[in-house]
């Protein structure tokens, strides 16, 4: 385990612990910080599992339950889980001793407070991201909640499912599951109220919070979950994973039957494996509402015991909101085609149809010929860019609330369509800034109501005045949701029908309106088509 004695230097906008609070848990007295530029308070590297290594390593989490032998210095940045992806890799440290959580509250919060409290799990394809990165970082939205950031593990430590080895995968559902249940047993010494946790999610962390949310025991965790571009879609079965990870194995130099050769791998052959795998799409992975790349990811598999039923038959079990942006699509064609995008052309668009849809591919090209997107400056980017953001995050968010309409939970849904006019992330050049628009990711800074310094932790640029208006609006709104089980609690957000379609449109302000889903229903016909081809 994570000594508690020494700074890193790279945690958040974190500064000052001159006016520290301590905090009294079932484990001892934790000693957290003061936010350098909000009145909030922080206590990070709090950990919540025995460390998953050694002969807990490929294994279900373990509750921590020593004692920490004096006052745990929660001032410290705990590392990240081991990253099996470049594109979403933190910075900072690398552990499979990873399984702790980050809590902010308001600087005024006692243990009386009974705050509504937010649990976040980051994206990044659950083979990389963690709970350090600045993006994230909750001292900006924590005047009336308290915000909870849970790492889990990612990649082969956190969904490797091998029969073959006897290895189920869903450990970093697992760690997930956990995490929430501390959250449970010890919120309330940090001014929380365990009756009011919205679970939220971007991404992967919005697909895996949708899993978690249509699990029997999910009310007994959290009361609402808001689910930012992921949601929807159903994991994989086992059996329809197992060749594409006994490639993991071959890279590996381990054979299918010796679980010790895998147990003993060091966490850098893991990392080599997995880039070494080719970059082929899993067995049953083909269908577009499953597609999430390039090559085949890993993530939950529908086991039948910690996943029970497919999700979107279970629908949530709790009140939830659905939302997608506008342009989700730009990052990931400005990733794979990078100084080409501008120069994209038919060839490259018929590549693209054949590659992700197969012998649908002539179907999805009459309906979304690259004509009609000739009021673009680049219309083949555009074509691509819809076609991405409509398969992968748009119509799964539909799909999720028929499920919940027909269980007869309340839901909301939203449409991000905002331009932020600065980078989230530094790794977003400000040259495309402007092409790729409301694209995936782009609503974190706003919920998290992040709106100068950008990008964090230390940029120049800051929000306009409206967008620093809409940031507290839309941090408000999942507030609102923690604590009332609404969105619309201080807002006219009406609840999603699937008559009326209502909904909120997010630009310069939160806009009462419709979200149009209609595309959708060509969708589900290509979908339906597709699993009757792959099976």
């Amino acid at each position: 385990m994570r000594t508690s004695n020494s700074f890193m230097a790279s945690l958040l906008a974190l500064a000052s612990s001159s006016v520290a609070q301590i905090v009294e848990t079932a484990n001892g007295a934790i000693q957290g910080g003061k936010c350098s530029r909000t009145d909030s308070r922080y206590f990070v590297g709090i950990p919540y599992a025995q460390p998953p290594v050694g002969e807990l390593r490929l294994k279900a989490p373990r509750p921590f339950t020593a004692s920490y032998n004096g006052t745990f210095n929660a001032t410290v940045a705990p590392p990240s889980c081991i990253q099996f992806n470049e594109l979403f890799a933190e910075s900072n440290t690398q552990s499979e001793d990873c399984l702790y959580l980050d809590i902010w509250t308001p600087s005024t919060a006692t243990a009386d407070s009974k705050l509504p409290v937010k649990v976040w799990l980051y994206g990044g394809s659950n083979e990389a991201g963690g709970i350090s990165d600045p993006t994230y970082d909750g001292c900006y939205a924590t005047s009336d909640s308290i915000i909870v950031s849970i790492s889990y593990r990612t990649g082969p430590l956190g969904f490797l499912a091998l029969s073959s080895l006897g290895l189920e995968g869903n450990f970093g559902i697992q760690d997930q599951l956990l995490g929430l249940q501390w959250v449970q047993e010890n919120i309330a010494a940090f001014g929380g109220d365990n009756t009011k946790v919205l679970l939220f999610g971007q991404s992967a962390g919005a697909t895996d919070a949708y899993v978690l949310s249509t699990l029997p025991q999910a009310p007994k965790l959290f009361s609402a979950a808001a689910l930012e571009s992921g949601g929807g879609r159903d994991p994989a079965t086992p059996q329809k994973v197992q060749s594409w990870q006994q490639h993991f194995l071959d890279a590996l130099n381990c054979s299918s039957s010796d679980l010790s050769c895998v147990l003993s791998a060091s966490a850098d052959a893991f990392t080599a494996a997995d880039s070494a795998m080719p970059s082929e799409v899993a067995p049953g992975a083909t269908t577009p509402f499953n597609r999430e790349g390039a090559r085949a990811t890993w993530g939950p598999v529908f086991d039948g015991q910690v996943i029970p039923e497919l999700p979107t038959k279970a629908g949530n079990q709790v009140p939830a909101i659905f939302g997608f942006n506008a342009a989700e699509g730009t990052l990931f064609v400005f990733g794979e085609y990078l100084a080409d995008t501008f120069k994209l052309n038919q060839s490259d668009y018929d590549d693209f149809l054949t590659y992700n849809f197969g012998p649908l591919a002539p179907k999805v090209n009459e309906t979304y010929s690259v004509d009609k997107f000739n009021s673009s400056q680049y219309p083949y980017f555009a074509a691509m860019s819809t076609i991405l953001g409509e398969v992968s995050y748009k119509c799964p968010a539909y799909r999720a609330l028929l499920a919940s309409e027909k269980n007869g939970i309340p839901a909301w849904t939203y449409e991000f369509s905002h331009k932020p006019s600065c980078a989230w992330y530094a790794s977003i050049p400000y040259s495309i800034l402007s092409y790729v628009g409301a694209t995936h990711t782009a609503e974190i800074p706003f919920v998290f109501n992040t709106t100068h310094n950008m990008p964090l932790p230390g940029g120049n640029c800051t929000f306009t005045t409206a967008e620093q208006s809409l940031a507290a609006a839309m941090s408000e709104a999942w507030t609102s949701m923690a604590d009332s089980g609404s969105p619309g609690a201080k807002s006219d957000w009406p609840q999603w029908t699937g008559n009326s379609s209502a909904g909120v449109n997010i630009d310069v302000s939160m806009v009462v309106g419709t979200v149009d889903y209609k595309s959708c229903l060509f969708w589900d016909a290509i979908y339906d088509e597709s699993v009757k081809i792959v099976g």
